[in-house]
């Protein structure tokens, strides 16, 4: 296969890549405390194998890893008082199958037991990594806004928070979590949080709308050339098939 297939069957691998991360993106829109990805991309050179005394090299595209936007989404308010929303860096803190996992998706319940739990009924954390469990015959919560939870006015415990000096290292591990790799985390002393409210996706609509359709363009004109480079490399074939008849 000539260097013009190769370097166009890699370009659309990394669109395809690009696309998958796009749409993944619109169809968390709405998805609370979600973090908005991005394929980053890179040329890798190679000097291809070929008959010529000095052959040059071809460029490849290869997307190497995504990056994640930690800034914060827009606040939604809904007046349930078990939703908080973290206006400051780092993660609720919750125990999941494999061990402590983290996330900024703020809305909470009780289970029967009293237990605070995410809506995938994991245990919400405090701060010293034990289970936050309410007297559900204590009346209503109150949290503060740096994290402690009150029932008629006595202190019941207070929300772990997590942060890492590198959240871009934390490893995605689905149902909008994560988990720590290379960084352990810090409890924040200081958090900052909202109850009754929740921390939005911050996916911008109109800008995956906008990569979705370059990346079908781009994709359309990668494959002309395809086609093209197909076209010509029958033709030779061709001709020279007649000329040597």
């Amino acid at each position: 296969m000539d260097n013009t297939l190769l370097v166009t069957l890699s370009a659309q691998n990394a669109l395809r890549r690009q696309m998958d991360v796009a749409a993944n993106n619109m169809a968390n829109v709405s998805t609370a405390g979600y973090k908005a990805e991005e394929v980053l991309f890179e040329p890798e050179t190679v000097r291809p194998a070929s008959i010529r005394e000095r052959p040059g090299p071809v460029n490849f595209v290869r997307d190497y890893t995504v990056a994640r936007d930690f800034r914060p989404g827009a606040l939604q308010r809904t007046g349930n008082p078990l939703d908080v929303a973290l206006t400051s860096d780092g993660f609720f803190t919750v125990q999941s199958p494999g061990g402590p996992a983290y996330t900024r998706d703020g809305q909470f319940k009780l289970d029967a037991g009293g237990r605070l739990v995410t809506g995938d009924g994991l245990a919400v954390l405090d701060d010293a990594g034990q289970e936050i469990r309410l007297d559900l015959a204590a009346g209503e919560p109150q949290i503060g806004k740096t994290g402690e939870i009150t029932q008629n006015g006595v202190p019941v415990a207070r929300l772990g928070i997590a942060t890492f000096q590198r959240p871009g290292a934390l490893d995605k591990i689905g149902d909008n979590l994560w988990r720590a790799t290379i960084e352990q985390p810090v409890i924040a002393a200081q958090p900052d949080m909202v109850q009754g409210m929740i921390e939005g996706s911050n996916v911008v609509a109109v800008r995956e709308l906008t990569r979705i359709i370059e990346i079908n363009r781009a994709y359309e004109s990668i494959t002309r050339l395809q086609r093209q480079a197909e076209d010509l490399r029958r033709s030779s074939i061709e001709r020279l098939a007649r000329v040597q008849s």
